[in-house]
């Protein structure tokens, strides 16, 4: 069982998008898939209902024992964790819960929302103190080849390097699929399979799999940290 935790502190940043996009995605590959829903929102549960398939599990957890309950998962091959916004003892649980797998952090291309973001490195400092926790960023609801969006690929790649997380090359552009396959209970690869938005969700999960089997080979990691 692997896990995958997307979160942001800050709000807004499409973090349920990408978990119920990232679960479809496993479940089209034939991976047994979990989406645990960390938010008191429960917009990933949202779209459990209006989805027509069984095929993607999702339950809610939204008391700080995220950490603790994923080990019981192990019947599952994929745990994706939405977690909530906003600074809370839930949030600090599913931060850690990541120690088994990989933290994945959507932010939006702009300076305010790179700066709200640096609370969540902040949270994932605090949790490094205690916990292995690597960590990826990407940037989401891009709107491509703008000025805004280059200063501000400048400016994440400073502040993620400064915190240890990768920032990957990987972007989800503003598609108006992405919505529309929401509400249908879809991931974008079922509603539009073949679309731009669907070869960007295609490509991201494939690079979070690749970084997540990597960090998952304790001997592999092991060697490289000793490097």
């Amino acid at each position: 069982m692997k896990v995958i935790v997307v979160a942001n502190q800050k709000g807004g940043v499409g973090k349920s998008t990408v978990s119920c996009n990232l679960g479809v995605a496993a479940v089209m590959e034939g991976k047994k898939t979990l989406i645990i829903d960390a938010d008191p929102q429960g917009s990933s549960a949202t779209f459990r209902t209006v989805r027509q398939s069984d095929n993607l599990k999702v339950i809610s957890i939204v008391k700080p024992t995220i950490h603790k309950d994923i080990p019981d998962f192990t019947s599952f091959d994929l745990v994706i964790v939405d977690a909530g916004g906003r600074d809370s003892a839930v949030f600090r649980s599913a931060i850690v819960a990541a120690e088994n797998g990989l933290l994945v952090i959507p932010i939006l291309p702009s300076q305010y929302d790179i700066w709200a973001t640096e609370d969540t490195f902040n949270i994932l400092k605090d949790a490094r103190i205690y916990k292995d926790i690597p960590a990826v960023a990407f940037f989401n609801q891009v709107l491509p080849n703008t000025t805004v969006t280059r200063e501000a690929i400048e400016t994440l790649q400073d502040m993620t390097a400064e915190n240890e997380v990768e920032l990957l090359t990987n972007q989800l552009s503003q598609r108006v699929d992405f919505k529309k396959s929401i509400s249908e209970g879809k991931g974008v690869m079922e509603y539009a399979p073949g679309s731009k938005a669907s070869q960007e969700v295609q490509a991201l999960y494939e690079t979070i799999i690749q970084r997540l089997n990597r960090e998952v080979q304790p001997d592999v990691t092991h060697a490289t940290k000793a490097d």
